[in-house]
């Protein structure tokens, strides 16, 4: 015993073995450090990516409700292999929520470690998800200038959007037959927002003014335009139909704001909903607009108290 704490005290005393001794205790520091540093930024990095790659997912998949709820969870998994989940990670699962206007996606990843390894940490576990919910949209730009009057569709259902001179009940009063003067007046002005959409922004609680006439020519020729433009195959349906399709228009619905003589002149905008074309039809002062309402996911802005009139805006909620 006594020979061994000689030894010790002698080679201690050796300024060679103190360094000896700090060196190999600063290596141990020096590999903890790089531990910490290294690998637990590359679990953040990991995390990160992880994050984003839910994040899309669920918003690529979202747009596939509340119609095709199925559809939304092979869209969200698909998007998710694309951006960044691989293979390899656990994919948790998708959740639809009530009502299918809800999609969760979570995701798992063991990450390997390079330093930590030398302390007995082989690989760490990070996770994410990320939850997208529809709403009711209450601003959009792109609105055609129709209107129709706040009630609950029914979807798929035949409705007649836009009547004709000879109707015996304008949906407007006299003199006026649902057409509204978005950014200006006058029938062209009318027909190139039938045509191409209205380029501003209009929001739920805006007044707008109602256009008189029935503006027949110009909403004939800008009908068979977006009629035109519809090349899917086969043809697009309340049930099946593509997102961007030109038949659809995005349509205000309105209350009753100020009325003159049994005719409004303006109305106040509660909600947006989209319609499907099917044909327009009639001839002189007739044009008369055919189609369906549907359920379609759009860009534009969301609040959680809108009335849903079948326009929705997705949105990461969690």
């Amino acid at each position: 015993m006594k020979s061994l704490i000689k030894f010790f005290r002698h080679f201690t005393s050796d300024q060679r073995g103190m360094a000896l001794i700090l060196v190999a205790a600063g290596m141990a520091a020096f590999t903890g450090f790089m531990a910490l540093v290294t690998d637990i930024g590359l679990l953040a990095l990991n995390k990160q990516r992880l994050v984003n790659a839910v994040d899309a997912a669920v918003l690529a998949g979202v747009h596939e409700l509340p119609v095709n709820p199925e559809q939304a969870r092979v869209v969200a998994v698909n998007y998710a292999l694309q951006n960044g989940v691989s293979p390899v990670d656990t994919l948790v699962g998708t959740y639809l929520g009530r009502s299918n206007t809800k999609l969760t996606v979570a995701a798992t990843r063991q990450v390997d470690f390079i330093f930590a390894r030398l302390l007995g940490f082989n690989s760490g576990a990070v996770s994410a998800s990320a939850t997208a919910g529809l709403s009711g949209v209450s601003a959009l730009n792109g609105a055609a200038p129709l209107a129709i009057s706040e009630r609950p569709f029914e979807f798929g259902v035949s409705y007649t959007l836009k009547v004709g001179a000879n109707s015996d009940d304008p949906p407007l009063g006299p003199g006026t037959f649902g057409a509204l003067s978005l950014g200006g007046s006058g029938a062209s002005n009318y027909e190139d927002n039938l045509k191409y959409g209205y380029k501003g922004t209009l929001h739920v609680g805006d007044v707008v003014n109602t256009e008189t006439g029935n503006m027949s020519n110009p909403t004939m020729r800008a009908v068979d335009y977006r009629l035109g433009l519809c090349t899917h195959y086969p043809a697009c349906t309340p049930t099946h139909f593509d997102p961007g399709c030109p038949r659809i228009l995005l349509i205000p619905v309105y209350r009753e704001n100020y009325e003159a003589n049994g005719q409004i002149k303006n109305i106040t905008i509660s909600g947006f909903a989209a319609f499907l074309v099917d044909h327009v039809a009639g001839q002189g002062t007739e044009s008369n607009i055919y189609g369906s309402f549907i359920r379609l996911v759009a860009d534009g802005e969301t609040s959680s108290g809108q009335a849903d009139y079948g326009l929705l805006g997705a949105k990461l909620i969690e």
